[in-house]
């Protein structure tokens, strides 16, 4: 496949709406399609096509304009394509040169693109919050050297995990997997005593007020249906069966499930590392948030930095891990793009080690947030105020959070694989950027000034058509 597309942004007069449904110049797709860096995007994109022969792919805009659409709408893939087919201002902001009342693409091109996007996902990112942060530079004529880190979940749309259903699940899938291989060699079926095991499996599900007395019965049971099954599957793989590839993948999974709850049963405990809490997304980890509405989600852990109204991410992983040990990466990627570190930082009591304070202590940067240990007795108001102070601005990466997760989708992702979901992450996160500078264009801006002890306001608003400010 090979890459043609040269992206230029078609004038807003250009655009043939036809069926006499024009498009407002204030609609929020049409000023942000101006916004886009899609020249920059494109070439970034050119990188995933080495070869210059075969059939041409579709133009980036269109697909990751898509992608941003379906973030902002919450839609399906399938949605999101006939949205697109209905909606004029949506083609616009894809690239199409007037409107069609026809879908552009197949919806299954949006999962092809974000698999093919997954190892550029970074770099796609970068480009958009370069371009933003140096919009956001040149109209504002002052700048405030503080930098906000935390760290939240991104969970993944899975069925509630529960250690006597994946065995189920992993029993009849073996019982697939044996079946059609003893078809293939040509023997009789292995005796996997399948009715025995559907009918506890029934009489234990059917039941859900009784299961505590008997969920280790019933593990016990499944863990030797399986283990007689990964035998059976064994001895037909010696004698020449084949496996999909799918169904090696999963026989894979089976097996480090069947393992995590084998150690777990022989030794009484529910924890074990890298723990299996899904077949079909075996990258997805628990993660322990300790919040009131989950104390554990399921998905990706995401840690984030926010300077300047831009957030970044500074580490994505599917495995639970302790932020504070990153700070000092954070600290050299703020010192990467501004070429010097912040005066200021805002976090959370975990961020705060002797280690971390060490270091922004060398560094001249002064920690602000709630202090580790127990509060002190007694509190001047001064530094009561400064402390509440702190804490209401660091709260700017929290209503950020609220706003990607539930305006931009990344509450619960209905995803399978785990490229797609970094993708997603990824494109949440831009497009939260790009309306950032959306309202920073459309509000009002106040300036104060002091000169010769008198303090002066300065009032202005950012105007993009230049020759009315001529005029």
């Amino acid at each position: 496949m090979v890459y043609r597309q040269s992206p230029v942004q078609l004038s807003f007069e250009s655009f043939g709406c036809g069926n006499s449904t024009p498009i407002s110049p204030d609609n929020d797709w049409v000023k942000l399609a101006n916004l886009m860096p899609w020249a920059d995007l494109d070439k970034a994109y050119q990188l995933e096509f080495p070869k210059n022969s075969g059939r041409a792919a579709k133009p980036f805009w269109m697909l990751y304009g898509a992608g941003l659409i379906q973030q902002r709408t919450g839609l399906t893939d399938r949605g999101v394509v006939e949205a697109i087919r209905d909606t004029p201002a949506y083609q616009y902001f894809i690239g199409m040169n007037e409107y069609k009342a026809e879908a552009p693409f197949s919806y299954s091109s949006l999962s092809h693109f974000r698999k093919r996007i997954a190892d550029i996902s970074e770099l796609i990112r970068n480009i958009i919050n370069d371009s933003v942060r140096a919009k956001i530079e040149a109209i504002v004529p002052f700048k405030a050297e503080v930098m906000i880190t935390d760290a939240t979940a991104v969970p993944v749309k899975i069925k509630y995990p529960q250690d006597t259903t994946l065995l189920n699940q992993a029993r009849l899938n073996l019982e697939e997997m044996a079946i059609e291989m003893a078809h293939q060699l040509g023997v009789a079926n292995p005796r996997m005593y399948k009715r025995e095991a559907k009918k506890k499996w029934t009489a234990f599900s059917r039941h859900p007020k009784s299961q505590k007395t008997s969920v280790r019965k019933q593990i016990r049971a499944q863990l030797q249906y399986i283990r007689r099954d990964l035998r059976y599957i064994d001895e037909f793989l010696e004698q020449g069966g084949t496996l999909s590839d799918k169904q090696a993948v999963r026989l894979g999974v089976i097996r480090i499930l069947f393992d995590q709850q084998w150690e777990m049963f022989i030794t009484r405990t529910h924890r074990v590392a890298d723990r299996i809490v899904s077949l079909q997304q075996p990258y997805i980890r628990p993660i322990q948030r300790g919040k009131a509405r989950a104390k554990v989600e399921f998905g990706a852990k995401i840690d984030c930095s926010l300077s300047e109204g831009i957030i970044d991410v500074e580490r994505v992983d599917f495995n639970a891990f302790t932020e504070d040990k990153d700070l000092p990466a954070t600290l050299d990627h703020y010192y990467d793009l501004h070429g010097h570190y912040p005066d200021e930082i805002l976090v959370d009591t975990l961020y705060r080690t002797n280690a971390n304070l060490k270091l922004c202590k060398e560094l001249g940067i002064k920690v602000c947030g709630p202090k580790r240990g127990r509060k002190p007795k007694h509190v001047s108001a001064e530094k009561r105020r400064e402390d509440t102070a702190a804490e209401n601005r660091r709260g700017a990466i929290e209503r950020r959070f609220a706003f990607v997760k539930g305006t931009l989708g990344l509450d619960l992702v209905n995803t399978r694989i785990a490229e797609s979901l970094i993708v997603k992450i990824d494109q949440a996160l831009a497009l939260s950027n790009l309306l950032t500078l959306m309202r920073v264009f459309s509000i009002p801006i106040s300036v104060l000034a002091e000169l010769d002890g008198l303090v002066y306001q300065i009032n202005y608003k950012v105007i993009e058509d230049t020759a009315e400010v001529a005029a």
